[in-house]
């Protein structure tokens, strides 16, 4: 693969236009066409576009060039001025005209308009005239708030050269009506839907043309309540549906799904789900997730790996569920976040997930800030056990609490786990609330991990996190043995002092 330095070859261009008229730098000149070519395809559509505007060559090669990434920040326009938006669509437009006479076969498309809101249907019909056969990516973003919601024009892809050439398709912010027309998107492999309006028989004509899809991403779509994924979607290995309010039943016959996240009512049944390893579950309502895993979850996915829950209220189910139901779970994440009502938690209830996991290796529990009462902990260090449960696991090695406060049951669940897990080699409790300071596992926040910046703590919280380590050094700390490397990340000396 030919790498480029891009601030090089803006240099060594930048210093031939003065002769851009007459003759090109003999390095240039000497370079054949094809090669032009390739090197101005590897460069940002801002770069490209500065090459071709000092060297004779690249304005050519500019002509054809086939990778149009389009957005206010590629096209370095400044929000400072009144015109911007303006300008945006101007420039868009000039672009794809000269391309779409020039006869220049695309081959990636993205076009974010997401900031223009008054954005005329007349230029996105235009503008689209260039989904040509060739195209391999395309990518649409339009604003949410605009006066009438734009119908994406089934008709570009109704071309069965230009659709079979397709292997990305996104759209935002639109609607989407496919129909019997639409050609065979045989080489399609990612396909995402996100803020689409679409129908379900919609949505079954795209999944039935779209045989080869092994990614397919469908958020806050309005007009499906019973989501279907077809047997014929063979190669399907991710699935991901988030934020549909008005799906009710999602049905599953993807034979190699792998990966399987879903946010919204927990009615799911899932068909030949023997490749099914990842399954990530947050219910809308946020109740009912957990009683729902405990005792749906083995049916739908039984060789599930890696599992993750979001959760508001913990249901204090007292059957736990036997130690066959889960047999392959490895890894397991639960959150609990602050519900809508007063919390009233008894955490301890998760150990029926870990007695139903005989093969977990690794343990993450995320108590949100106000999740739970903090019931402080009293009386003698031995009381808190629980004594009728007599499951032990032997594949346990590393467990993280974060937002450990002094909740009894969390205590509990504490002194359970290191009494009854002989594999266990660390466990950390974080007082913070998630920040995971020490993995810096904190992608929702990104910010914070470029300053190296911890969780704010409010002065109630940081006097809670005080008792938390002082409940961890008297009820814990002494129960951990010598085989465990434990660990209390209280706060942070630095971001948390004098508050």
């Amino acid at each position: 693969p030919v790498r480029v330095d891009t601030s090089l070859l803006l240099c060594c261009v930048a210093g031939s236009g003065s002769k851009a008229s007459s003759t090109e730098t003999n390095g240039l000149e000497e370079l054949p066409e094809d090669i032009i070519h390739h090197i101005h395809s590897l460069l940002p559509i801002q770069d490209a576009a500065h090459a071709a505007c000092v060297s004779r060559r690249f304005r050519r090669s500019w002509r054809s060039y086939s990778s149009l990434i389009l957005s206010e920040r590629t096209l370095g326009l400044d929000r400072k001025t009144e015109e911007w938006k303006t300008h945006l669509i101007d420039k868009v437009d000039k672009i794809l005209t000269n391309h779409y006479h020039n006869g220049v076969k695309v081959k990636t498309l993205k076009l974010d308009i997401g900031p223009c809101r008054d954005i005329k249907a007349s230029y996105l019909d235009r503008w689209l005239r260039i989904i040509k056969p060739g195209i391999q990516e395309f990518s649409l973003l339009l604003p949410l708030v605009v006066n009438k919601i734009y119908s994406f024009p089934c008709s570009v892809l109704s071309n069965e050269a230009a659709a079979s050439s397709i292997q990305s398709l996104s759209l935002f912010g639109c609607a989407f009506h496919p129909t019997s027309i639409l050609g065979r998107l045989r080489r399609l492999k990612s396909l995402s839907l996100r803020y689409v309006h679409v129908t379900e028989d919609g949505l079954g004509h795209l999944l039935s043309k779209s045989s080869a899809l092994e990614w397919l991403e469908i958020e806050a779509c309005s007009g499906i309540i019973c989501l279907k994924i077809p047997c014929t979607l063979q190669q399907l290995k991710f699935l991901s549906v988030q934020k549909c309010e008005m799906v009710k039943v999602v049905e599953i016959d993807a034979p190699r799904l792998c990966s399987f996240r879903y946010c919204g009512t927990p009615v799911i049944y899932v068909r030949n789900s023997s490749q099914l390893k990842n399954v990530d579950i947050s219910p809308v309502n946020l109740s009912g997730i957990l009683s729902y895993a405990r005792f749906s979850l083995p049916s739908i996915a039984q060789n599930v790996e890696s599992l993750t829950l979001l959760a508001g209220r913990i249901e204090n189910a007292n059957t736990p569920m036997l130690p066959s139901k889960l047999p392959h779970l490895k890894n397991l994440k639960i959150s609990l976040v602050k519900p809508w009502s007063s919390p009233n938690y008894d955490v301890f209830s998760l150990v029926s997930f870990l007695d139903a996991s005989p093969a977990l290796e690794s343990f993450v529990l995320r108590v949100e800030q106000d999740a739970m009462m903090h019931d402080p902990v009293v009386g003698d260090d031995t009381e808190y056990r629980r004594q009728n449960l007599e499951c032990r696991n032997n594949s346990l090695r590393k467990v993280m609490i974060t937002g450990f406060c002094s909740a009894k049951s969390l205590v509990e669940l504490t002194v359970h786990i290191l009494e009854r897990t002989h594999s266990l080699e660390r466990f950390t409790l974080d007082i913070t609330y998630g920040y995971d300071r020490r993995t810096c596992n904190i992608a929702k926040f990104p910010i914070a991990r470029m300053i190296g910046q911890c969780w704010s703590l409010s002065k109630r919280a940081l006097e809670e996190a005080h008792r938390a380590v002082e409940t961890a050094d008297r009820y814990i700390k002494g129960r951990v043995p010598s085989s465990v490397q434990f660990e209390v990340l209280g706060p942070c000396p630095r971001c948390h002092i004098g508050k």
